[in-house]
């Protein structure tokens, strides 16, 4: 199919290769509507560099990089750990004290030491040593073949540490006595207790040789614990009373041990 005439697209022109546009800007009038001068504005010296922030304290998203650097006077209110107590200090667990306790337990004729002072027993109450010597008279019995459990030891404890404080302090008007100093005597007057289960995982004590070391573990038991009350209640003179009770005591554990 071919066009003849073709005068209708495109216009005469002296020189087909280029193709002239009549663009009639007579109705647009731009001396009007841009202005003549062109207006620089002024910036502060801390929006420079594009605007960015002074160096040291820049903020993304929320984020404070000057938050995450503590200068040092920032760190003086802090907490030191140089300046915290020990763990067993905080515990509440003393190792000089145990040890001068138990020391005093085992030799009930010892001279003047800490363990003769009254603040000494009744101020600071230790009951680590007396729970950590239940704990061992309770393994050794299960080691030794009893089958007494855990329970009847800390329920005679417990039971006995009552009545010995309810006897003290009916015994005693001048110091108060508390329940937790009555404990700690009475617990660490346990040791040779402990010892002799210990005893009996290697050597029967149903025999005459069991029950005469359970004598003397009594007796010895009765002299260290009456020693450390009367040290308490300051009066001496009631030793013998007080040693009365704590035979009692601790001949029940005895024979515990021994049957």
């Amino acid at each position: 199919m071919a066009y003849s005439n073709q005068q209708q697209y495109w216009p005469p022109q002296s020189n087909p290769d280029q193709v002239s546009y009549d663009l009639n800007f007579s109705d647009t009038d731009f001396s009007q509507s841009a202005p003549q001068g062109l207006d620089f504005q002024s910036f502060s010296s801390a929006a420079d560099n594009y605007g960015a922030q002074p160096a040291g304290n820049y903020n993304y998203g929320g984020y404070n990089e000057a938050d995450s650097f503590m200068s040092p006077d920032a760190t003086q209110g802090g907490t030191d750990f140089d300046d915290e107590p020990p763990l067993l200090e905080e515990l509440g667990i003393d190792p000089d004290r145990i040890v001068a306790k138990t020391l005093a337990v085992l030799n009930p004729f010892h001279g003047q030491g800490v363990t003769d002072d009254a603040n000494f027993l009744l101020q600071d109450a230790d009951l680590a040593g007396p729970g950590l010597f239940c704990l061992l008279l309770g393994a050794c019995l299960l080691l030794s073949g009893g089958k007494v459990p855990f329970g009847y030891i800390y329920g005679l404890a417990m039971i006995s540490c009552i009545v010995m404080y309810i006897l003290l302090n009916l015994m005693t008007t001048t110091v108060s006595i508390t329940l937790a100093s009555v404990a700690s005597v009475l617990g660490y007057c346990l040791l040779p207790v402990v010892g002799l289960s210990g005893l009996g995982i290697f050597v029967p004590l149903t025999g005459i040789f069991g029950l005469a070391a359970g004598l003397f573990i009594v007796v010895w038991c009765a002299l260290s614990a009456s020693r450390l009350f009367v040290t308490m209640s300051s009066d001496p003179q009631q030793r013998p009373l007080v040693a009365y009770p704590c035979c009692l005591l601790y001949g029940v554990f005895a024979l515990i041990v021994i049957f």
